[in-house]
């Protein structure tokens, strides 16, 4: 394996006197740039496609799926072979590509637990300058505007509480069909600002688990359901392309086609993303169309083509990241690019065909640290200088024991050379510690994020574990191998799976084998303990969670999960003070200041509660149980108003709570709106038949406006579900309703 003359990124070649061959094009290139920039295109298309390896697409040479419009989009653009991810999960990766920068600048590492901070721009922010219509469609509410990437777009569209009747019959609702997200976009294109350039991001989620493509492609690829997926995405783009050329947006408009990582699918042993940095997860298609009225059409060989003809610029081999992508759109559109951007402009290649200069490519995971405890893994792909016919380029991964890939010779990786090419290594090394050092921030962003019982629920049922692993994002080499891992995560990986479907039974099975082998395995007690508690099995949970807290002291979620063991057993103070220890070990999280606030208004002490309630509020605007709590702790002080402000804001944020909606239907009864209390508990009566308070208040309320048969009626169902309900009781006894009719 050659491990001669890699790229520096000095822009000169080793051994060569002079600029290097690149010189050249790039100044033909800088020459077609300079002229396009009088001129914008119509628009800028940014898809992305969730969970896609560039190789199972026809257009990168695989032959067993179904992506007739992806390859035809291919050849109209510039085809980078060598693409990868700067993280192989959907947040991060999609803050490093709107943002145009590292990771470990921006500070968004991993998911869910982080937010991109205010304080670094979008690439949508800078297109709304310029007079951009904007928008973005969702594919999955694991990118809503709570993780902060809606800054610079004008419509944000992650509304999918209302999307709900657009699924497919039985998929969850955390997947926006294809062909929703299409109809959505041409429809906001139809609605936006006549004449007005647009920047439009659409998002599919289609490929990602669970693999539930709609019929006809899931029978066509019942033993490649990915494939599947994969195939009715295109469909779905052959619709969306079809409606630009109609509306004569398809040829005027640059069109970005990436992904935000791949997939394992059994590689290395990882049958998902996020835990390893092999190519099989890093590695993503990158297809640019520049607009056709802004860039002069050139071959892929670099000569010009004949009036009306659009064609790509051909296959471009250097390696790029999709951190490169922002700057490229932003030059494509005419738009300076900004100095904060960290990736490299690629559109002087977009447009000529030409190599980019070669520049070293960093992909890195922290999700064997943040939820494993495990070591985080990072890489450099380095490049040759020169350009020779065929692409050659090393990865070096570091870990605590390092890998190095010979890429050209070995594209899956099997054969890890380190320790034989160790002085080659080195040198990769320092360079991938002094590209970190050269791009980290002199002051990190703050990014770390609270998670909501919703989100964690949401990331959980996509196969995600949780977060049990170290408090912060910070790199070493000294902890426990992932290599070493990957059987043991993939064993939790199915465990979450069964305890989703509530197969409490064979997820508790799983978990025994996972710490009999390593028994102090914090995600596995985690899930033990939890099977416990839904079990009402509260002695043996609290067993299982002091023993997590023993082998992870740092996991506030550990004295989370304890102390409201504690609290319902009865041993309030234990339960108080470890509340607190969480609320110091991670302020930032809402769960402990809640769980405190509620444990201290059941004990009396409304004001010490409220408090910490609020504190929680300031956390987590949408908090429907410290809304809920707060509501009725103003109830309770007959502070009526301020308790439906409080608990409207909490139906608003979860509509289906019935809970708030029982609380916010006695506070109207207080406030005389029994209009709108018949409205929300017919309401909560069709989301639970079962609540027999629902009936109670629907009778009170009907009473007070005059339904006399409807209020008996209420009052019999109420009494029927709980004979011992005292508004049902004391509603009947005043409509002077005799035992006999009182089931």
């Amino acid at each position: 394996m050659a491990m001669m003359w890699w790229c520096t990124g000095s822009g000169k070649m080793a051994g060569t006197r002079g600029w290097s061959r690149i010189a050249l094009p790039a100044l033909c290139a800088f020459l077609l740039l300079a002229d396009a920039r009088a001129k914008s295109p119509d628009g800028v298309l940014l898809i992305t496609i969730d969970t896609l390896r560039a190789d199972h697409l026809g257009c990168y040479g695989y032959r067993l799926g179904a992506t007739p419009t992806i390859d035809a989009l291919a050849k109209q653009s510039a085809k980078f072979e060598h693409a990868f991810a700067p993280v192989p999960l959907t947040l991060p990766s999609h803050a490093a590509l709107l943002t145009g920068t590292y990771p470990f600048y921006n500070g968004v590492r991993d998911q869910p637990g982080f937010r991109l901070p205010d304080d670094i721009p979008t690439v949508a922010e800078y297109f709304s300058r310029a007079g951009y219509a904007t928008a973005a469609v969702l594919g999955s509410p694991v990118l809503s505007r709570r993780f902060g990437l809606s800054r610079g777009f004008e419509d944000y569209d992650d509304r999918f509480e209302a999307s709900t009747g657009e699924q497919e019959a039985g998929l969850p609702n955390i997947k926006r069909p294809a062909g929703s997200v299409v109809r959505l976009a041409l429809a906001w294109l139809d609605g936006k600002p006549p004449g007005k350039p647009f920047f439009l991001w659409l998002h599919f989620y289609d490929p990602h688990l669970p693999y539930r493509a709609p019929g006809p492609f899931r029978s066509r690829f019942a033993n490649r359901p990915y494939d599947g997926e994969i195939a009715y995405t295109d469909s779905a783009l052959a619709t969306l392309f079809a409606g630009l050329r109609s509306r004569g947006l398809f040829d005027s408009s640059v069109i970005a086609f990436t992904a935000d990582h791949g997939e394992g699918l059994g590689d290395h042993g990882e049958s998902s993303h996020g835990y390893f940095i092999y190519d099989s997860t890093i590695r993503v298609p990158l297809l640019v169309k520049p607009a056709s009225n802004v860039a002069p059409p050139f071959t892929a060989a670099g000569g010009s083509l004949k009036s009306g003809a659009t064609t790509g610029a051909g296959d471009i081999k250097t390696s790029v990241s999709l951190v490169d992508l922002a700057p490229t759109l932003l030059h494509l559109a005419g738009i300076p690019v900004p100095s904060a951007m960290q990736g490299t402009d690629l559109a002087g290649s977009v447009i000529s065909g030409e190599e980019p200069r070669p520049h070293p490519v960093y992909a890195e995971t922290m999700y064997p640290l943040l939820h494993l405890g495990w070591n985080p893994l990072r890489a450099l792909i380095s490049q040759k200088a020169a350009q020779p016919a065929a692409w050659e380029a090393v990865k070096y991964i570091q870990a605590p024991r390092p890998e190095l890939y010979d890429l050209h010779s070995d594209p899956g990786e099997v054969r890890n050379e380190y320790s034989s090419h160790q002085a080659e290594a080195a040198p990769l090394r320092d360079q991938l510690e002094s590209f970190v050092r050269a791009h980290v921030p002199a002051k990190p962003s703050a990014a770390r994020a609270p998670v909501s019982a919703e989100t964690a629920e949401l990331f959980a049922s996509l196969g995600y574990v949780g977060e049990a692993g170290a408090a912060a994002p910070s790199f070493t080499t000294s902890r426990r191998d992932p290599k070493d891992g990957v059987g043991e995560h993939e064993q939790l990986l199915r465990a979450a799976h069964e305890f989703q479907a509530r197969q409490y039974d064979a997820a508790t099975r799983i978990l025994d084998e996972v710490l009999t082998q390593d028994p102090q395995q914090p995600l596995a007690l985690d899930y033990f303990g939890t099977i416990q508690f839904l079990r009402r099995d509260l002695a043996r949970a609290r067993a299982i969670y002091a023993r997590l807290i023993q082998a992870a002291p740092y996991y506030p979620t550990a004295y989370i999960e304890l102390g409201h063991t504690e609290a319902l057993l009865g041993n309030r103070e234990q339960g108080e003070r470890l509340y607190r220890r969480a609320v110091e070990m991670d302020p930032s999280n809402p769960r402990p200041l809640r769980e405190l606030g509620m444990l201290l208004l059941d004990e009396g002490k409304l004001e010490q509660g409220q408090e910490l309630l609020q504190r929680a509020l300031k956390l987590d605007p949408a908090d429907i149980f410290a809304l809920n709590a707060l509501g009725e702790a103003a109830a309770r002080q007959e502070h009526y108003q301020d308790a439906a402000a409080l608990l409207e804001s909490a139906l608003k944020a979860a509509p289906k709570a019935v809970p708030v909606r029982l609380n916010l239907g006695f506070v109207y009864l207080q406030l005389g709106r029994f209009t709108e209390v018949e409205r929300l508990m017919k309401e909560t009566i069709q989301l639970d038949p079962r609540q027999a308070q629902a009936y109670a208040e629907l009778g009170v309320a009907s009473v007070q406006s005059g339904n006399l048969a409807g209020a008996r009626e209420a009052f019999r169902r109420a009494l029927a579900l709980d004979p011992h309900n005292p508004m049902a009781l004391q509603g009947a006894q005043a409509m002077g309703l005799a035992p006999g009719e009182v089931p």
